[in-house]
């Protein structure tokens, strides 16, 4: 693997990106289903033409089977989604800007100097300007293969700091210049290494390699702690307070400042984790669906769970309210109670695992791996609006009051109300 390169200010080609100018993206053509011939059976020996009025109706009646064949085969493309597919070209979000100069994982920082942060599947981060989606810096730290695998590797940003966890490497890189301040390799191989988002704040930056949870010092990258072993371990961090959760091993809430033990719960979590308002909100896989459940930060509690069907993935919290999707509907638990505070069955039927969510007070925004974007109103959950123009694959979504942005393999797109230039 190459050493990761200084970061590079705009150097990325066709950089730019494309303010929206009315011009819609037009999905390629589909071809007409056609039936395959079937060869009629004919006599060996020598035949005599039929007469005219006869050859006529055999035409007829074989154009006849070949329109019916045709419309059969169109009906069943048509249930199989195919015509669903070729009506995407008439929905349309309210687009600001695209690029392809970037797509992958996304990380989103506001306050006096925003930035889009891009781990892309190439294995190179960049920055962009959150309003223009221009390129401001490149860094590359793996190669395109290894990046192009994890979907772009899992990164946090905060601080003034950007976080990249690769397969071999935890590097940091300066959030302004892309400069890589300090890396730390990864103690051995692990599931985990590559896999699981790191965290960063309080002065520190916190990631999961060696399947144990480990802190550096922010500045320096000097190791302040090590905590338990937990294969796969996923990470949230609030406030004092760090959590993992390992694929068997369980919760376990670990002081942020000295990495002791505040409390274990051997619940089985089956996505990444979610700190708000004082609680961890945790999904579990049941018979026939999955657990929703949120415990108590302080002392591991259960506060209350709810049994949904399929998998919901990971949650996205919003006020009092939890919005979480599957392959049926997006939905919203009352993150006191859990009790259900509205649905939307926007999915039915065209998405087979669970959307990616993001939420604001200007909205929630759920994007499937079929290219498609929805955004909802947050209190009622009515659609809004509907884009289908991305190409489908692997996505991510990131959102700041009424602006969202969308990554896949065609790059990214940002859609909804222009942010509001940063403060000066």
């Amino acid at each position: 693997m190459p050493e990761a390169a200084p970061g590079q200010r705009g150097s990325d080609d066709a950089a730019k990106a494309v303010p929206d100018d009315g011009a819609r993206a037009v999905p390629e053509a589909v071809p007409e289903a056609v039936p395959e011939a079937v060869a009629d059976s004919a006599p060996t020996g020598p035949t005599t033409p039929p007469p005219p009025a006869r050859r006529w109706i055999d035409q007829r009646i074989n154009r006849r089977k070949l329109l019916t064949g045709v419309a059969g085969l169109v009906a069943v493309a048509a249930a199989a989604g195919v015509n669903e597919w070729v009506r995407r070209s008439n929905s349309h979000g309210p687009r600001i800007w695209h690029t392809t100069a970037a797509s992958g994982r996304l990380e989103l920082t506001t306050g006096r100097q925003p930035a889009l942060y891009v781990s892309g599947f190439d294995g190179t981060v960049r920055a962009l300007d959150p309003r223009t989606g221009e390129v401001r810096w490149s860094h590359t730290v793996s190669t395109p293969h290894d990046a192009e695998a994890q979907g772009g590797w899992p990164l946090a940003a905060g601080d003034g700091v950007v976080c990249v966890a690769t397969d071999t490497h935890l590097r940091v890189l300066d959030a302004q210049s892309g400069e890589q301040r300090w890396e730390a390799a990864a103690p051995y191989w692990s599931e985990a290494a590559g896999k699981q988002r790191p965290a960063v704040g309080g002065g520190s930056v916190f990631a999961a390699h060696g399947s144990a949870v480990r802190c550096y010092e922010l500045t320096t990258g000097d190791p302040r702690w090590t905590g338990p072993v937990l294969h796969a371990a996923s990470l949230a961090l609030d406030g004092d307070t760090v959590y993992a959760a390992g694929a068997s091993a369980g919760v376990v809430a670990l002081d942020a400042r000295t990495g002791g033990q505040l409390w274990e719960r051997k619940v089985v979590a089956n996505s990444p984790l979610t700190a708000h308002r004082g609680a961890l909100l945790v999904t579990s896989e049941s018979m026939g669906g999955t657990i929703v459940a949120a415990l108590d930060g302080t002392t591991g509690d259960r506060l209350w769970e709810s049994f949904q069907h399929g998998d919901p993935g990971r949650p996205a919290a919003l006020g009092r309210t939890v919005y979480m999707g599957n392959g049926d509907r997006l939905y919203g638990l009352d993150t006191e109670t859990g009790d259900w505070v509205w649905k939307a069955n926007a999915f039915t039927g065209r998405a087979a695992e669970a959307p990616a969510v993001v939420a604001t007070d200007g909205g929630v925004y759920a994007a499937t791996a079929e290219g498609r974007l929805w955004a909802f109103d947050p209190s009622t959950g009515a659609m809004r609006w509907q884009d289908d123009s991305q190409r489908a694959g692997r996505v991510s979504l990131a959102a700041a009051g009424g602006t969202v942005y969308h990554s896949s393999p065609g790059g990214v797109v940002a859609l909804g109300t222009q942010p509001a230039p940063p403060a000066a």
